[in-house]
């Protein structure tokens, strides 16, 4: 009897011992954009999940004192992952307050130049970003029976909104006619004019380069954003295709529009060296040829202006690859770094990528023209300080590649610098720096941090140099990839310069998001 009366006291007991071992977080989930509480919001923490009630607020018990991270997630809300914070002791629970932002979406019609709507065009938008590397996301819908089209669970940023009437078709024609038939084709303005409906950007620009971009905050519902198609006239590329030795060559000619990460149009066949591309709309192209001969394969490209007239007699080169050496320094770190040639004046999908080599580099198949240098690496207590090329030093510029051109030096430093600071009222508020040289605005060089619970932050392995700092409220999903906003966060920044082998100071406060 006495043993059993032990055991249930111990039985008793031992929960309450448990939990006076563990801890527990709680808070209050609300809109960033009216401030008030969300409920139902669904807080995961590793296995533990707890719901909001509707005052936003929730709790989560049962955690060991440590560092976590935690997602959240409401519907017509953003979901957030890895929302880090931490537990110091059983007796005091963590506190999480965190702002949801809600969807946004995007509605309106395509209609042609009379203002008469039209079905069945596909609608695609794109963050308005530089392709530096950062991101690439495609959303895309069809115009319904009433030539609208709707898109939503977007997330604040810059974007950019296009019509494509003419699907991409290999082997077909630029400006074929639209799987839809109710689209009937343009108007003819003069005698003899051909004219085809072309891809168009909101609201009526025929280029990337013209197009006017949309700006959504949090819970931003934009309706009627029209898009009035553009039509241009047609006219034909015609051409020679020649191998190495300078005899006409029967190849795959591809025509590749300039805008960002574009893919090919149309592709024909050479017969006897000669090509013909019948039926291209006005604009500025590109020509990419390719050639396999004896396992090796040949590539030319060309650059052709279409304005008003046919063009004729291009002549498109084709060359051999070359190879190209690199090298790293310190030498021991070439297994550390990723070495990409990103061509400039040819299709993306030509990049080459760099292999290790008996301690240096080695690029295979490099073809002559324009390339980015793009170095990726992240080596403790190293920072990337050059990339040499002839004694110059190419970093965050473009650099033409030829057959002979010396070794590529990719040079790394230690001792790097670092930025601490403090942020007034910190928050959940993001700490970026970015360099001045806006050659260097990419992903690599542009760095994020977070406060502690005292407001302070460090920054290392920084590239010594002149810098921007400041700390805003949030970031949107394009923002570090779009120019005009970099260059609007740059003139809210402190400057600061950060010398080699010490850490520089700074004091900020929070900014709001430049939208």
């Amino acid at each position: 009897m006495h043993i059993g009366l032990a055991g249930l006291i111990f039985a008793t007991l031992l929960p309450s011992a448990i939990a006076q071992d563990t801890g527990s977080v709680e808070g209050r989930i609300t809109s960033s954009t009216t401030h008030t509480a969300v409920a139902g919001a669904i807080i995961t923490v590793g296995s533990g999940r707890a719901s909001t009630a509707a005052s936003g607020d929730f709790r989560l018990n049962s955690l060991a004192p440590g560092e976590y991270t935690a997602s959240i997630e409401a519907p017509g809300f953003l979901k957030r992952d890895r929302v880090s914070f931490h537990i110091d002791s059983p007796l005091a629970p963590a506190r999480l307050d965190f702002e949801l932002i809600p969807e946004s979406s995007i509605a309106g019609r395509v209609l042609d130049e009379e203002g008469h709507p039209i079905s069945g065009i596909r609608v695609e938008m794109t963050e308005a970003i530089r392709g530096t590397g950062t991101t690439w996301r495609q959303w895309g819908a069809a115009t319904d029976g009433n030539g609208r089209y709707h898109l939503d669970g977007l997330a604040p940023g810059a974007y950019l909104l296009k019509a494509e009437p003419n699907p991409r078709l290999l082997g077909g024609l630029a400006g074929a006619p639209s799987r839809d038939r109710r689209l009937a084709p343009p108007k003819v303005r003069k005698e003899g004019e051909r004219r085809v409906w072309v891809a168009t950007y909101y609201p009526s620009a025929a280029s990337r380069s013209e197009a006017s971009r949309i700006v959504l905050t949090g819970g931003t519902q934009q309706a009627e954003v029209d898009i009035r198609l553009q039509a241009a006239g047609v006219y034909a590329i015609r051409g020679m295709l020649f191998d190495d030795s300078g005899r006409p060559a029967n190849g795959t000619v591809s025509l590749i529009s300039t805008e960002l990460l574009a893919l090919p149009e149309t592709e024909v066949q050479t017969h006897d060296g000669v090509f013909e591309l019948p039926e291209v709309p006005a604009g500025d192209w590109r020509l990419a040829a390719e050639l396999e001969r004896a396992g090796v394969r040949l590539r030319g490209t060309a650059a052709v202006l279409l304005s008003g007239h046919d063009v004729e007699n291009v002549s498109l080169r084709l060359a051999p690859p070359f190879e190209l050496r690199g090298m790293v320094e310190p030498h021991d770190k070439v297994n550390s770094v990723s070495v990409e040639l990103h061509p400039v004046d040819a299709p993306p999908a030509w990049a080459v990528f760099a292999k290790s080599d008996q301690g240096g580099l080695q690029f295979p198949a490099v073809y002559g023209g324009h390339y980015r240098i793009n170095v990726f690496a992240s080596i403790p207590g190293y920072y990337l300080d050059s990339i040499l090329l002839e004694g110059r030093d190419v970093l965050g510029k473009e650099a033409l590649l030829a057959e002979g051109t010396p070794p590529i030096q990719v040079v790394f430093q230690s001792d790097s610098a670092a930025l601490r600071g403090t942020v007034e009222d910190c928050g959940s508020a993001t700490i970026l720096v970015l360099p001045q040289d806006e050659g260097l605005w990419d992903f690599r060089f542009i760095h994020r941090a977070s406060c502690d619970r005292t407001g302070h932050f460090e920054i290392g392995s920084l590239r010594p140099g002149s810098y921007y700092a400041l700390a805003v409220e949030r970031i949107d999903a394009t923002g570090l990839d779009d120019l005009s906003i970099l260059r609007r966060l740059a003139g809210m920044a402190e400057k600061v310069q950060v010398d080699p082998e010490r850490a520089s100071y700074v004091e900020l406060k929070r900014s709001p998001w430049p939208d």
